[in-house]
């Protein structure tokens, strides 16, 4: 009876583990990996605005043609990845607000590249960035939700590395954003918003990289890879006037957007993959 009462005991305890370690993942994801995940649909929803824009002035790149049918099709899976592993209400109801708006964002993306969606993208943008940044903010809240309550004596930590692995991730859509608002602030597309925006952008995206240089989380690797990423900003800021004066051709914006979204890419998945002990 002894020996019965043991293997209950046992079988309970491990039922009880069980549960407190699904508790701490975000569905089948770390909450690490779903961080990283979420930040990344807030970059391709400027990826994709960068694109439709660029195509305006170079409707014969079939490079680009394919690259905008590769990113919605990413962002349509990664969203329903992210809808199958949420739990949380918050989640749930800001993952919803971005299908919502997708269904509508869409629609100008798939038109024939035209003056007139590509206002419309230029105005509508921000609002799809707005949801998909909610979406970010709900899970690392979760996350901190579930760090809290785990008794680890973490949490603290642990919460700072969900935030350096959102700011680093939030790198990877400046990026394409920066280029989204170059090829806006075109003479045929220009508004009185556009101009204050990209100039806002590149501030934010210079803030933002001297945050990460200064992280608690960086080791080699990272410092390595920041280092590259430095090397090529500064570049862009030494020709900061030649950038806001449309100095650059459209396919150096296109590819320098890509090459920092790469490289920033490599840091966030890098940042997802440090431990807190």
């Amino acid at each position: 009876m002894r020996n019965l009462k043991e293997k209950y005991l046992t079988l309970a305890l491990f039922f009880i583990a069980l549960l407190s370690f699904s508790q701490t993942k975000y569905g089948s994801l770390t909450f690490n990996k779903a961080v990283n995940i979420s930040g990344k649909q807030r970059m391709l929803t400027q990826r994709m605005g960068k694109i439709y824009l660029y195509l305006l002035d170079n409707p014969n790149d079939f490079k680009a043609k394919k690259d905008l049918k590769i990113t919605k099709i990413i962002f349509e899976k990664q969203n329903n990845i992210l809808a199958q592993n949420a739990s949380a209400d918050l989640t749930k109801n800001r993952l919803k607000e971005v299908q919502d708006t997708w269904a509508k964002y869409k629609q100008f993306l798939a038109s024939e590249p035209n003056q007139g969606d590509a206002v419309k993208i230029i105005n509508t943008n921000s609002t799809i960035l707005k949801y998909a940044n909610n979406v970010v903010n709900a899970i690392i809240l979760e996350a901190k939700n579930n760090s809290e309550s785990s008794g680890t004596g973490l949490a603290e930590e642990d919460n700072e590395l969900k935030e350096i692995i959102n700011k680093s991730g939030r790198q990877r859509m400046l990026s394409q954003r920066l280029a989204l608002y170059y090829f806006a602030n075109k003479p045929n597309l220009k508004n009185s918003n556009t101009e204050s925006k990209l100039k806002n952008v590149f501030i934010e995206l210079d803030s933002a990289l001297n945050d990460l240089l200064i992280s608690s989380f960086n080791n080699e690797r990272i410092d390595e890879s920041l280092g590259d990423v430095m090397e090529q900003w500064e570049t862009v800021k030494t020709n900061r006037d030649r950038f806001f004066k449309q100095g650059y051709k459209d396919e150096e914006v296109y590819k320098l957007s890509n090459d920092l979204t790469k490289k920033f890419n490599r840091i966030t998945n890098l940042y997802e993959k440090v431990k807190v002990e």
